[in-house]
């Protein structure tokens, strides 16, 4: 199971990583006890249109953008979960369903599944960058999930990327700066103000105007728009600069960019490049691959299944 910010997805996942049957619905903000109740309800779901029994499950593996407690996997804070404060969603699994119940930072689970079967396969070193509704990510390094002391690596949302007079009430915010600039609805946001500013581009042609998306303005950017090119280069450069920090840091074999934003920013990718071998440690950002994801919005469901198998002791 993957719950973001917008929806939730559940599928069925078997020990090679291929992924079955999956379907999603709105995620509920209606807090965690009507949260849960849809979350049952998803997984009774995904059991009965596939005929597979409880008894056949080897677990549950969800992957949820929130802090958890170290050792029991207790929800402490989901940012982008309405009301989601100290609450056990694996002990309500658990009791309802009996099977093994694994939950993940959605970073991880991410990058997990990249790592099991998708672009990051054939690497030991690797980190996963994450934007959707918010930004997050993983890392894989030496061959081993990366969690940190509180499970939260990966949490680059978080990057503060300038010092300015902004910053005060950024840090204040329940999401990061770099998050706030370049997730999928700041991204809206900035290019709905840059289309009004610019009356002649395709993007505002787009009606309503709230109905832009960072998809869509990727597409226009693609035709050769030139206030898109323009506003997505702005945004290429901002996604490089983090990427660039994390590849000095870390060194990985390779960066990638996945959620229903990152994925699809193939139109940005030869910006985004030039930044990271401008702005990163010379060596690791000339040697760093830097691709898109290949399991796209599966890589959370996949993730999530091997994080299961992990947890078992079937796997790794």
């Amino acid at each position: 199971m993957d719950i973001g910010g917008t929806k939730t997805a559940v599928g069925l996942v078997d020990s090679s990583g291929y992924l079955h049957f999956q379907k999603q619905a709105p995620t509920c903000q209606d807090g965690p006890q009507h949260g849960f109740a849809q979350i049952i309800r998803l997984i009774e779901e995904v059991l009965f249109e596939t005929r597979i029994g409880i008894d056949q499950v080897q677990g549950i593996g969800i992957g949820i953008p929130a802090v958890l407690e170290p050792e029991t996997d207790f929800v402490i804070w989901g940012p982008n979960l309405a009301g989601w404060r100290n609450v056990d969603l694996r002990g309500a699994l658990i009791d309802h369903f009996k099977v093994p119940v694994c939950v993940e930072y959605d970073g991880h689970t991410a990058v997990l599944g990249e790592w099991w079967i998708g672009a990051g396969k054939a690497y030991q070193s690797m980190v996963s960058i994450i934007i959707g509704t918010g930004l997050g990510g993983g890392m894989v390094l030496d061959g081993k999930l990366y969690r940190g002391m509180n499970r939260l690596a990966g949490a680059a949302g978080w990057f503060g990327l300038t010092l300015n007079a902004g910053m005060q009430s950024q840090r204040e915010s329940s999401i990061g700066f770099w998050e706030a600039r370049i997730a999928g609805p700041a991204i809206s946001m900035r290019a709905q103000q840059f289309a009004a500013e610019h009356p002649n581009s395709m993007m505002a042609s787009v009606s309503p105007p709230d109905r832009l998306t960072a998809q869509q303005v990727f597409e226009i950017a693609g035709k050769g728009d030139p206030a898109a090119q323009q506003f997505c280069e702005q945004i290429a450069d901002e996604i490089g600069i983090g990427i660039a920090n994390v590849v000095s840091l870390v060194d990985p074999q390779v960066v990638i960019l996945g959620g229903g934003v990152g994925s699809n920013c193939g139109v940005l990718l030869p910006r985004i490049r030039q930044v990271v071998q401008s702005w990163a440690q010379p060596i690791a950002g000339k040697s760093v691959q830097l691709v898109l994801s290949t399991l796209g919005a599966k890589a959370g469901l996949v993730g999530a299944a091997y994080s299961v198998l992990l947890r078992n002791g079937a796997e790794g």
